[in-house]
């Protein structure tokens, strides 16, 4: 699921083109089985990026990135790293729907509307300390 949640994020990134601030709708399928493996909401800012479901929450300033599981109440702070940015393939449809393509993913983003205003820098970030003592955080930074 690691591997699949930071592929997201890179490619949420990547798929925004010219576009430096913006939210979005994201959906990602795996082609093989043509299950949707995770689908919520996106916001972009440069190199910042933030993803919310249900099932997970992405948070990244550009160098570092947390990852919040509520089933599990487990946060991971981890390096931001986008070493496999050469395999991807970004196409754009008519309507502005951006789809992206990885092995055998395909990331659809919907409802693609640029920011007028920046979000500020905490937007971006989850603070370790704002969770319960019972919540298991794991920094590998």
């Amino acid at each position: 699921m690691k591997r699949v949640l930071l592929l997201l994020t890179v490619l949420l990134c990547t798929a925004a083109g010219a576009q430096q601030r913006f939210s979005c709708r994201f959906k990602m399928v795996d082609n093989e089985s043509g299950r949707t493996v995770i689908s919520g909401t996106g916001y972009v800012q440069d190199e910042c990026y933030r993803l919310e479901s249900e099932a997970l929450k992405v948070y990244c300033n550009g160098k570092d990135r947390w990852i919040y599981s509520p089933g599990s109440d487990e946060l991971v702070i981890d390096s931001n790293d986008v070493s496999f940015l050469k395999d991807i393939s970004v196409s754009k449809a008519a309507d502005g729907t951006a789809i992206v393509a990885y092995e055998h993913f395909t990331i659809t983003l919907t409802d693609i509307k640029e920011a007028a205003d920046s979000w500020p820098a905490t937007f971006f970030i989850i603070d370790p300390e704002s969770f319960g003592e019972d919540t298991i955080i794991t920094d590998l930074r």
